[in-house]
């Protein structure tokens, strides 16, 4: 069974042509490719591949998508994929938790789940891949990420909620994943952290703030954190289609080091 493992983050514009071109111009990233399974859900989508994780970009593609539910709050985060190594466990936790799942299918031999945003803060999709499989694109013929990108791997997420510690809690549980203990809310999924934070409220007359908290309002996935590939820069910190991407400066992870830098013995890199 393949373990658990955040790998893809999802965010929804009104116009994919324009979102996925502001995301590949300000990570230095190139062409995406589409998943055309979206296609039965009246939405278009552009996937971009960061390393061992990827970014993807959905939009409507007919009057029927769900997303237009979604988009009447704006653009912003939308879904957060994980792999997981049993999907039977997981619905059995969901149930007992009170998580109601939306949708289920098998996809070229994957196991597809998806979990109720109302419920967890975003929509949370877990995947059980087949074994000998890392994530669905394994054996698609997907463009790799350029030499020159600024942006590699997902390293955090973050979702705002009304409740940090009592939903940070109930990932814990569902996932029987363990807490990151980085000074927030936040669990950690494989190698990687979804982070909760409070989510600002505001009077919808005045547009004053009621309650402090994050970003303009909106709950749900308002951050992502990448690994910044640009040797000594300093955190950037950018906007796609109301999602906010910060490169971070972190240890890079063996699928980002060059090949140089691999066949180096320990301790050593290349100069």
């Amino acid at each position: 069974m393949s373990a658990l493992e955040l790998v893809q983050a999802t965010l929804a514009a009104r116009d994919l042509s324009a979102a996925s071109a502001a995301a590949r111009s300000e990570l230095g990233l190139a062409p995406g490719f589409p998943d055309p399974e979206l296609a039965s859900f009246a939405m278009a989508n552009e996937v971009l591949t960061l390393g061992d994780t990827y970014l993807e970009i959905v939009a409507p593609a007919g009057e029927t998508s769900a997303l237009h539910r979604f988009l009447a709050g704006g653009e912003g985060g939308y879904l957060l994929a994980i792999r997981v190594p049993d999907t039977a466990a997981l619905v059995e936790r969901a149930a007992a938790a009170n998580v109601r799942v939306v949708h289920r299918q098998d996809f070229q031999g994957a196991t597809i789940t998806q979990l109720h945003p109302g419920d967890l803060g975003v929509m949370l999709e877990a995947d059980e891949i087949p074994a000998g499989r890392e994530w669905h694109y394994d054996d698609w013929s997907v463009p790799a990420r350029p030499p020159g990108a600024s942006a590699g791997d997902l390293l955090a997420a973050d979702v705002a909620v009304r409740d940090p510690e009592a939903t940070a809690d109930l990932w814990a549980r569902l996932l029987d994943a363990p807490a990151a203990g980085d000074g927030v809310p936040s669990v950690r999924i494989g190698s990687r952290t979804v982070r909760f934070v409070p989510h600002a409220e505001t009077d919808s007359e005045t547009g004053s703030k009621t309650r402090p908290g994050t970003g303009t309002g909106r709950r749900g996935l308002v951050a992502l954190d990448l690994r910044s590939l640009t040797p000594g820069a300093p955190p950037r910190e950018i906007t796609v289609a109301g999602l906010t991407i910060r490169l971070v400066p972190a240890e890079k992870s063996p699928a980002e080091e060059s090949p140089a830098e691999k066949s180096a013995p320990d301790g050593e890199g290349a100069s």
